[in-house]
């Protein structure tokens, strides 16, 4: 399938899909070591009860912001009442990959909206030998093997950075068709370790006012050790990111704001709490 929207900055490749998967993230070489495989990475919407995936039930229409490597991507379900306006940049300086979901709401009263983040990694190009699992010391979900490690997080705009729900599970093994699945019904195992072939699904909630809009964010770091990965800022409790890299065109200062992933490697990091990887 072609990749309609890269983004990139030399190091950390991301590309998308017509349908809004991620498809490919390329680390720490442009064009080496996919460590998606080519497998989909989806978004979920549950609002109202009711659950879907974007790429089956959403209108989406996909750019960029002018004159910039920020993706501008209108998701819309009329029958639901709801649109997205998401926009992604991966940071010049760190390898980040920033998100921004500004979630719209067409009816009358508020709403409770739920954004589920469907995380399938092959990490060096292999499922084998993968390690997933919860982390409370950033409240995010890690994969990594050997050298290559990935944090996933999210909150809604005003939140402490972290998921409100996840999962970790088998894939393509024994029958198992994926955590993805877990999330069908809005809500989330909640199980937080697994080694092998694994996938995981990370959950943020919102409350969107009638007529009204809420933003959540999300960001996966790249790495090669825990420390790398680790995007507090002295703090678990630090706000999630909205990194000057998505404001307008003109209105970028030179100060990053608080809450932007930044690792500094020679500030005093926390120890990672991560299991052993005994697939290795």
């Amino acid at each position: 399938m072609a990749r309609d929207i890269p983004i990139g900055n030399g190091r950390l490749l991301v590309n998308f899909d017509r349908q809004y998967h991620i498809r490919d993230i390329y680390f720490p070489h442009v064009g080496k070591e996919n460590h998606t495989d080519g497998h989909r990475f989806g978004m979920g919407v549950w609002a109202d009860g009711e659950f879907s995936w974007v790429h089956d039930t959403w209108q989406i229409r996909q750019e960029y912001d002018e004159e910039t490597l920020v993706t501008h991507v209108l998701l819309e379900n009329k029958p639901l009442g709801l649109s997205i306006l998401c926009r992604d940049a991966v940071d010049f300086h760190e390898d980040v990959l920033v998100r921004e979901f500004v979630i719209r709401n067409a009816l009358d009263r508020g709403r409770q909206v739920r954004l589920f983040f469907h995380n399938d990694f092959h990490i060096s190009e292999t499922e084998v030998g993968d390690t997933a699992y919860y982390d409370p010391a950033t409240k995010a979900i890690i994969h990594y093997k050997g050298p290559r490690w990935f944090l996933v997080n999210a909150c809604s705009e005003g939140k402490p950075a972290g998921l409100d729900q996840y999962a970790v599970g088998k894939k393509e093994t024994a029958g198992a068709e994926g955590t993805w699945r877990d999330a069908e019904d809005g809500v989330l195992s909640g199980n937080a370790v697994v080694q092998g072939e694994v996938d995981s699904v990370g959950a943020v909630h919102c409350s969107v006012p009638p007529k009204g809009e809420s933003t959540v964010y999300a960001w996966m770091a790249a790495g090669t050790d825990y420390a790398q990965v680790d995007t507090r800022e002295g703090s678990s409790d630090a706000p999630g990111p909205h990194s000057e890299l998505l404001a307008p065109v003109g209105q970028r200062g030179a100060e990053r704001p608080r809450g932007t992933p930044a690792r500094d490697t020679g500030r005093v990091q926390a120890q990672p709490s991560h299991p052993q990887d005994t697939d290795r």
